[in-house]
């Protein structure tokens, strides 16, 4: 199975089994009515739940899509993997149903409400969503069952309301988080790209709750140290801006977007 966020078509492709030949065509689009639609919400000013606009993060886990509507401020989940062109989606996370798109779920920023999603990630049943906007990781101790369920906890702040980039400072710490794009189950920790602190960060999974430091670091010298190369040349230990990160055996794949490479990174013990 394989799964593709086409952000700027407004659509997720999917292949029922891995292709094995060049330019094999996808089985089914998601977002669109068919292949050839490529409009924002499908040319209308509101969203539903067929609909995408600028969905930029995908996952299948247990048997499940799931998708960063990223543009409708939302994630989209769907309980088997569809079949059929323009299947809705059964479960709506970021608003309360699926036909609203507004920031924060339309108030204050809160536990329930979105701001720029990207990346999914789940383990032991916690589901895991990169929100960029905000700066923070949102945390479910379950996979929700009913639309605009709230999270239990973030990651990058201290409680649910405070949404500033490295918790309001110049400098980050091992709690702060500015624009988090990419999330990996790695072993036993969630790796997170804290994308504009050019910086990946390791949290322990058994030590998790609202605004739990991170243990491990990458891509820079210190927890209090940020910048694009740490302000230097590239080299082999630095980033800048990792986009995404994606978890195979003890290896985490890196997009090093600002550098424009990819980096294999074993996970250490």
């Amino acid at each position: 199975m394989l799964a593709v966020a086409d952000a700027w078509n407004h659509r997720v492709l999917i292949w029922h089994g891995l292709p094995e030949e060049t330019n094999r065509p996808a089985d089914v689009v998601l977002g669109q009515a068919d292949f050839s639609g490529a409009l924002a919400n499908r040319g209308t000013d509101r969203p539903d739940a067929d609909t995408m606009f600028w969905c930029y993060g995908v996952a299948i886990i247990g048997g499940r899509l799931m998708v960063a509507d990223t543009g409708n401020r939302r994630v989209l989940v769907w309980d088997r993997i569809p079949t059929r062109n323009g299947t809705p989606a059964d479960l709506v996370l970021g608003q309360l149903d699926f036909i609203t798109r507004d920031e924060n779920a339309g108030g204050a920023p809160g536990a329930l409400g979105m701001r720029w999603p990207h990346g999914i990630a789940m383990d032991d049943g916690r589901l895991f969503v990169a929100d960029a906007g905000d700066n923070r990781v949102m945390v479910w101790r379950g996979l929700p069952a009913a639309n605009g369920c709230p999270c239990d906890f973030v990651l990058g702040q201290d409680d649910m309301e405070h949404v500033d980039h490295n918790q309001a400072a110049y400098y980050p710490t091992a709690r702060g988080l500015n624009m988090p794009y990419g999330l990996a189950v790695l072993g036993d920790r969630l790796a997170v790209a804290d994308t504009a602190n050019s910086r990946l960060l390791g949290f322990d999974l058994t030590d998790l709750g609202m605004g739990a430091p991170a243990s491990r670091l990458a891509g820079q010298r210190g927890f209090a140290d940020k910048g694009d190369n740490r302000w230097g040349a590239p080299v082999r230990d630095s980033l800048c801006w990792p986009y995404n990160v994606s978890a195979c055996a003890d290896t985490l794949v890196v997009a090093d977007s600002g550098n424009n490479r990819v980096l294999l990174w074993g996970a250490a013990p």
